[in-house]
């Protein structure tokens, strides 16, 4: 379940508590201004932090992050960062009294160096008249402060990070050691439409994993307006339409994508098949997912998994089920994700293999008890087998991890019906089309 919230209703220390003492899993996006930043969690642990166009360690961004009393937040779970990025296991209690000490010297820091565009110089002469010995970060500093560079690029060269920095430059403040004189050309130049689009993408980018769709679309069309033909924005562009179901429009993007790029990669034509599938447009879908195979989605198994997908909704329950043992194949160790075994359990069902499916079902559900349709699917298919019981204390057990499918319920009170509990089954049908109507 997605968890959304203002930052002046709850501040992000208490937010980073509950995700953690949750123990959960996936990414809290966060805005300010023109600003957006983005903490992952793996089981309650900080694995990644990042703010957008900003170069900071994840513990720097999480310290400069405590520092947003105003803005959104927005928690997505299961999302994961990307391939490449560093990875940590921080525990976020060991962040908070850091944090709260920071925000109060930022407070001040921000009184005495409002933007990092400022350049700064040293004074000599005052240096000389008070005399005193520099600390290690002054020393890495000091030769720097020329007045040419402004703040940014201060904390580029010196490598200690923008808190460091700031608190260091504002020692020097203080004590009169450093003086302003002016502000960097780089501030007042124009941004180049290059970078420009970069910030947007980057923007773009961080909206979309925290699932702010609308907010993603509009940076990816400026993205597309100052890069004539950016084969990245069309990308990101079909994934929005996609998430709106907005077919037509999905379906252009990633053609756009594909007429931008000499290759593709698979995941475009398993997403073109997808946006042509829900507009009823089965030929279309069927000769993308082709194309998704033949540019490598062979060997990789969400590819084939997606394959099946379609099979099964063309009942080419054979194709399906191959296509899946072909999937599970090249996970090899690794566990594969619910919808595989969803996929995987009917189709061997819709094969005339009931053990088999039913293998494959009790797995999915001691993998993944929360996932209410891996329950019924299992009930249906020890009904199928005529097991009833055993499809009766299923869909018991389904209730009690998640009892919102309505599917559920149905299938429970069919069960409590031919079991002769009437009164019991009366209810869960009343259920099921409470959960229905909402």
């Amino acid at each position: 379940m997605a968890i959304r919230g203002s930052l002046t209703e709850a501040s992000l220390p208490d937010v980073l508590q509950l995700l953690a003492m949750g123990k959960k899993t996936g990414c809290l996006g966060l805005t300010y201004a023109n600003n957006f930043g983005y903490i992952y969690f793996a089981d309650g642990a900080i694995s990644h932090a990042s703010i957008v166009n900003r170069n900071l360690s994840t513990e720097e961004a999480v310290y400069l992050l405590f520092t947003w009393t105003q803005g959104t937040f927005n928690f997505e779970p299961g999302a994961t960062p990307d391939e490449g990025v560093p990875m940590h296991s921080i525990d976020p209690q060991s962040l908070l009294l850091e944090g709260a000490r920071r925000v109060d010297e930022w407070a001040l820091i921000a009184k005495k160096i409002p933007t990092f565009d400022i350049v700064y110089a040293m004074d000599r002469h005052r240096m000389m008249a008070i005399e005193r010995e520099l600390t290690p970060e002054e020393e890495k500093l000091v030769p720097l402060i020329d007045g040419q560079r402004d703040v940014s690029a201060l904390i580029a060269e010196s490598k200690l990070g923008e808190f460091v920095t700031a608190k260091t430059l504002y020692g020097l403040l203080m004590t009169g050691y450093m003086m302003r004189v002016g502000v960097s050309t780089r501030a007042r130049t124009p941004a180049r439409t290059d970078d420009k689009a970069t910030e947007h993408r980057n923007l773009g980018v961080a909206f979309y994993k925290t699932g702010m769709y609308e907010e993603s679309q509009r940076e990816f069309r400026r993205v597309d307006a100052l890069r004539e033909n950016d084969p990245e924005a069309s990308f990101y562009l079909g994934l929005v339409a996609l998430r709106q179901e907005q077919w037509p429009a999905a379906a252009h993007a990633f053609e756009r994508y594909v007429t931008q790029q000499h290759t593709s990669r698979p995941a475009v034509f398993v997403n073109l098949a997808y946006a042509y599938e829900q507009m009823g447009e089965m030929d279309r879908a069927r000769a993308a997912m082709a194309d998704a195979l033949s540019h490598g989605g062979r060997g990789d198994p969400l590819v084939q998994t997606n394959a099946a997908a379609m099979a099964v909704a063309a009942r080419d329950y054979e194709t399906a089920d191959a296509a899946l043992a072909s999937a599970r194949t090249l996970w090899g160790t690794r566990r594969p994700p619910p919808v595989w075994f969803h996929y995987a359990g009917l189709a061997a069902a819709m094969v005339n293999d009931l053990d088999r499916a039913i293998a494959l079902l009790s797995e999915a559900v001691q993998v993944y008890p929360s996932y209410a349709v891996l329950w019924n699917n299992l009930a249906v298919a020890y009904e199928a087998r005529d097991d009833f019981d055993d499809a009766l204390r299923t869909l018991e057990r389904g209730l009690i991890e998640d009892s919102t499918l309505p599917q559920l319920h149905r299938n429970f009170a069919d069960s409590l019906q031919r079991d002769g509990r009437f009164d019991e089954a009366r209810e869960a049908y009343r259920r099921a089309h409470t959960l229905d109507a909402q």
